[in-house]
Protein backbone atom coordinates (compact mmCIF):
# COMPACT_ATOMS: atom_id res chain seq x y z
CA UNK A 1 0.00 0.00 0.00
CA UNK A 2 1.50 2.84 1.33
CA UNK A 3 5.27 3.28 1.43
CA UNK A 4 7.12 3.28 4.90
CA UNK A 5 7.95 6.66 4.50
CA UNK A 6 4.65 7.93 3.52
CA UNK A 7 3.26 5.95 6.19
CA UNK A 8 5.67 8.21 8.86
CA UNK A 9 4.65 11.31 6.83
CA UNK A 10 1.18 11.08 7.11
CA UNK A 11 1.61 9.99 10.78
CA UNK A 12 3.52 13.47 11.08
CA UNK A 13 0.62 15.61 9.28
CA UNK A 14 -1.79 13.88 11.52
CA UNK A 15 0.04 14.87 15.01
CA UNK A 16 0.57 18.38 13.80
CA UNK A 17 -2.71 18.74 12.81
CA UNK A 18 -4.19 17.92 16.00
CA UNK A 19 -1.57 19.73 17.80
CA UNK A 20 -2.90 23.43 16.02
CA UNK A 21 -6.38 22.02 16.39
CA UNK A 22 -5.38 21.80 20.24
CA UNK A 23 -3.36 25.14 20.26
CA UNK A 24 -6.98 26.69 18.42
CA UNK A 25 -9.28 25.18 20.90
CA UNK A 26 -6.98 26.28 23.91
CA UNK A 27 -7.11 29.95 22.85
CA UNK A 28 -10.44 30.04 21.91
CA UNK A 29 -11.19 28.82 25.43
CA UNK A 30 -9.23 31.76 26.62
CA UNK A 31 -10.29 34.22 25.00
CA UNK A 32 -13.97 32.97 25.93
CA UNK A 33 -12.98 33.07 29.39
CA UNK A 34 -11.97 36.58 29.03
CA UNK A 35 -15.24 38.00 27.29
CA UNK A 36 -17.25 36.30 29.70
CA UNK A 37 -14.99 37.84 32.66
CA UNK A 38 -15.32 41.16 30.95
CA UNK A 39 -19.49 40.82 30.68
CA UNK A 40 -19.86 39.63 33.96
CA UNK A 41 -17.72 43.06 35.25
CA UNK A 42 -19.66 45.21 33.32
CA UNK A 43 -22.96 43.92 34.35
CA UNK A 44 -21.54 43.71 37.82
CA UNK A 45 -20.79 47.80 37.24
CA UNK A 46 -24.22 48.26 35.76
CA UNK A 47 -25.80 46.56 39.11
CA UNK A 48 -23.74 48.27 40.92
CA UNK A 49 -25.02 52.07 39.36
CA UNK A 50 -28.39 51.37 39.38
CA UNK A 51 -28.34 50.29 43.28
CA UNK A 52 -26.93 53.57 43.85
CA UNK A 53 -29.56 55.53 41.75
CA UNK A 54 -32.07 53.55 43.71
CA UNK A 55 -30.22 54.92 46.41
CA UNK A 56 -30.23 58.17 45.90
CA UNK A 57 -33.82 58.56 45.24
CA UNK A 58 -34.40 57.16 47.99
CA UNK A 59 -32.79 59.95 49.97
CA UNK A 60 -34.24 62.53 47.89
CA UNK A 61 -37.67 61.04 48.99
CA UNK A 62 -36.33 60.44 52.68
CA UNK A 63 -36.01 64.26 53.07
CA UNK A 64 -38.80 65.56 51.02
CA UNK A 65 -41.27 63.17 53.85
CA UNK A 66 -39.13 64.80 56.50
CA UNK A 67 -39.73 68.60 55.55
Amino acid sequence: MYPRRSIRWIRFMRQEAEEKANEISDSAEEEFSIDKLQLVEAEKKKIGQEYERKEKQIQVRRKMWAS
